[in-house]
């Protein structure tokens, strides 16, 4: 139970940080460097308020340490990947305990995400806070991750004795060929999940051949390439769908009809007839007066009746 509520944290945590890191490639992807190369134009002599070391200059604010606040999300997000998650590529000696690694998430959420996409960095900022909160409460609790790292130190805050270590059987059946895994893997990254599938293949040729301790490592391994390829998978479909989404075109906005849909001409957009969108003909921003909607409204009964009379008096 309590490696299960540890693996539990350990994933949450994983998530966090692999939304960094999509966060990380959808703003290098608005923020990218620039490569402009000046090869002819660059001599060797100083041109007038302008010294030759300086020609391409932009490359330093491209890739030195300017440019190191449009790749810190990419970096942290990775580096959080790669640190922790069971059978998952782990940097050694780093996190030891969950105190270290709740450390972490607030540095990640922190400065890896506020500030960073907008509102998505915003959220994911505190969602790597509040797991940073239960892996603190996990250490105290002496809750323990599958695998966390084979190296164990020495605890910050051990309030919980540690359990004896028990080591996963190499019993048979305890070895998994985790077929439907690598097989769902292939879907999010062909390659990664093709050698997923071809370890989950090798779990059960060794097995066959009584080989445990070959078919341990190959069941590990299985997992290892699926646990990637859907890793790769999730972060590209999901930058490229942000990048996608953002990316389009702003929606054409129809514009009103030309013709004097109101009543006697006035009121009406700016269409070229004398009238403004307010209904006046001086632009001032103040509609028609009552004298001149009077006047036009005159006319325009008089040229009726003009014409009534004339029609009767035939």
């Amino acid at each position: 139970m309590k490696k299960a509520l540890g693996n539990a944290i350990g994933f949450l945590g994983r998530m966090s940080s692999q939304f960094t890191l999509i966060i990380g490639v959808v703003y290098l992807y608005y923020h990218h460097p620039k490569l402009n190369l000046k090869y002819e134009s660059c001599s060797f002599e100083d041109e007038p308020g302008a010294k030759w070391v300086d020609c391409n200059q932009e490359w330093a604010s491209n890739f030195g340490l300017p440019a190191l606040p449009n790749m810190t999300t990419l970096f942290v997000g990775l580096f959080g990947i790669f640190m922790y998650r069971p059978v998952l590529l782990q940097v050694q000696g780093f996190p030891k305990n969950f105190v270290q690694y709740g450390i972490f998430l607030f540095v990640q959420g922190f400065f890896a995400n506020f500030g960073y996409c907008g509102k998505l960095g915003v959220v994911n900022g505190f969602f790597s806070i509040f797991v940073a909160v239960l892996a603190f409460i996990a250490q105290v609790t002496g809750l323990e991750a599958d695998r966390m790292l084979k190296i164990k130190g020495h605890k910050v805050v051990d309030c919980v004795a540690d359990e004896q270590d028990v080591s996963r059987s190499l019993s048979e059946a305890a070895i998994k060929d985790y077929y439907p895994w690598t097989i769902m893997s292939v879907f999010f990254c062909p390659i990664l999940g093709g050698m997923g599938v071809y370890e989950s293949y090798q779990v059960k040729n060794l097995k066959k051949a009584k080989e445990l301790d070959g078919a341990r490592l190959a069941s590990q391994n299985a997992a290892k390439w699926g646990l990637w390829a859907i890793m790769v998978g999730m972060v590209l479909i999901g930058s490229l769908t942000i990048i996608g989404v953002t990316n389009l075109p702003p929606a054409v906005v129809a514009s009103a009809d030309d013709d004097d849909e109101d009543q006697y001409g006035y009121g009406d957009d700016d269409d070229g007839d004398g009238d403004d969108a307010d209904g006046d003909a001086d632009g001032d921003g103040d509609a028609d007066d009552a004298a001149d909607t009077e006047r036009r409204l005159r006319e325009f009964l008089g040229a009726k009746t003009v014409m009534a009379a004339d029609v009767f008096g035939q």
